[in-house]
């Protein structure tokens, strides 16, 4: 069993929790996977890790309520437990030698861009997050993004509620203008994703 240990509700729709899972949050590295179970009779399903601390063996991810399973989760609370934890999985993000380097994080896509971001940081590069959602109420760990060491945090929503009014691709753009990146990386949407990539070719 793995313990709950915290809970906190990022926007209508959209969650956080920190799990207890020790052996899995000494491997975890930016951009992996796991696998969880609330259940001994639930379904399997991959989230990807926005936090862990392998000292303190607990590993934290963000989810949005859409299924079955994610609505199971939005309802447990800190002191009870996953049936199962798996991982890590997956190849980890490419975060060292990359020089200047946009991380482009849309809606719940932020919740990757968070450790990916941190760790390009933590390994020299000068990185710039454009953070994006429809509305200010969709925006998540905006703090945390504002702790980390980066060149620049850029702001944008849909409705202009928050930030810049405009779609990420904008100020992608302007750094691609200006010769200002090196790399870019976008989670998030997948045509989101596909206007980033054409934007920064």
């Amino acid at each position: 069993m793995f313990p709950i240990l915290h809970t906190r509700q990022l926007s209508d729709a959209v969650f956080e929790m920190g799990v207890q899972a020790p052996r899995v949050a000494r491997k975890a590295r930016a951009g992996q996977f796991f696998m969880l179970r609330t259940d001994e009779d639930g379904e399997r399903i991959p989230l990807t890790f926005s936090d862990w601390s392998a000292e303190e063996g607990w590993i934290r991810f963000i989810f949005m309520r859409v299924g079955k399973t994610t609505h199971q989760l939005a309802h447990l609370e800190v002191g009870d437990a996953l049936a199962d934890v798996v991982g890590p999985l997956g190849i980890p993000t490419h975060t060292e030698g990359l020089g200047r380097v946009a991380v482009i994080g849309g809606g719940v896509g932020a919740a990757v861009a968070y450790p990916v971001a941190r760790a390009m940081a933590q390994a020299g590069s000068e990185v710039t997050v454009i953070l994006g959602a429809r509305n200010a109420d969709l925006l998540i760990l905006e703090e945390e993004f504002r702790a980390l060491p980066l060149a620049d945090l850029v702001i944008t929503t849909d409705d202009g509620t928050a930030g810049r009014k405009g779609l990420v691709t904008e100020p992608l753009k302007e750094l691609c203008e200006a010769g200002k990146i090196d790399h870019a990386m976008a989670i998030g949407p997948a045509i989101m994703m596909k206007f980033c990539a054409a934007t920064a070719k």
